[in-house]
This record gives C-alpha cells, sequence and structure tokens, in this order.
C-alpha cells in the first residue's frame, strides 16, 4: 500500500464493528488527507476486533515496506474498551478504529508535538475520534 488509497476488509466481525471500521474510513477519508480508505473482502489488508486478553485498546501489525509491498492487520479489543470507557463505549470504539486506520497511512504512536492528535495515547478518546490537523498535515506530507 505505496498511497494514500487502499481497501481493507473485516473478518469475522459483526454489523457493529463493522460500523466502527466504516467510520473510521469515513474519518480518513473526509478529513481532507487525500486518503481514500474503501472495504472490500478481498483486500490484503485485514481489521478484526474480539476480547483479547492484553492490555491494548487497538493492536496494529504491519508486514512489508511502505512503498513496495505494505501489508497489516488490525485488532481492536471490546475487553479493555468495555473496562476503561464508561458511558462512552461507542466514541471510544470510533477512536481507536481511526487511530488504528491512521497506522496504515504510516502515522506513528505518540507524535513528538504539542498540537491535538489522534495518535497520542493520552487523547481524550470520547472527543478526539477524528484525525486532528496535525494528523491530516503529517498523511499529507509523508505522501507529498
Amino acid at each position: 500500500m505505496p498511497s494514500r488509497s487502499w481497501n481493507v476488509k473485516a473478518v469475522g466481525i459483526n454489523d457493529t464493528w463493522v460500523g466502527f471500521l466504516d467510520t473510521g474510513r469515513k474519518n480518513w477519508n473526509n478529513a481532507g488527507a487525500g486518503a481514500s480508505i474503501g472495504r472490500t473482502s478481498s483486500a490484503k489488508a485485514e481489521f478484526t476486533a474480539g476480547r483479547y486478553s492484553q492490555s491494548w485498546y487497538g493492536l496494529y501489525s504491519p508486514s512489508g515496506f511502505r512503498h513496495i509491498n505494505r501489508v497489516f492487520k488490525i485488532k481492536v479489543n471490546a475487553r479493555t474498551l468495555d473496562r476503561d470507557s464508561g458511558s462512552h463505549m461507542t466514541e471510544w470504539c470510533r477512536s481507536t478504529a481511526t487511530h488504528e486506520l491512521g497506522h496504515g497511512l504510516s502515522l506513528d504512536d505518540n507524535p513528538n508535538t504539542s498540537r491535538a492528535s489522534l495518535m497520542k495515547h493520552s487523547r481524550n478518546r470520547t472527543t478526539v475520534q477524528k484525525p486532528q490537523p496535525y494528523d491530516v498535515s503529517e498523511v499529507k506530507g509523508i505522501y507529498s
């Protein structure tokens, strides 16, 4: 996936989780970063969710090289999101799905900036569910 345009497939998840994936895709596609993330059953990139025993909210596992043959798998941990989100599970799931798709656009966790970023682990997941101006600028810079 050498560009901002690629597809991802939903694997083993119900309609609610497909909705979170689709919201994340739309958040990036509408952010002004030039992203075009589709969802097809034939995509090599995968998005799944489950109740994993580990402590993470989302896990991005890439293989290959960005400009040659990058593919990835995203896992979202419903157990930790449910445990920590209080009455804001939906918002936290949207934030996490969108964050993990940001990795597919080559963004790293915890960028070294004082500006607001979807990619910061310290973000307020209830209110920061979409790419922030900093994130959009970074994607544009990576793929310009």
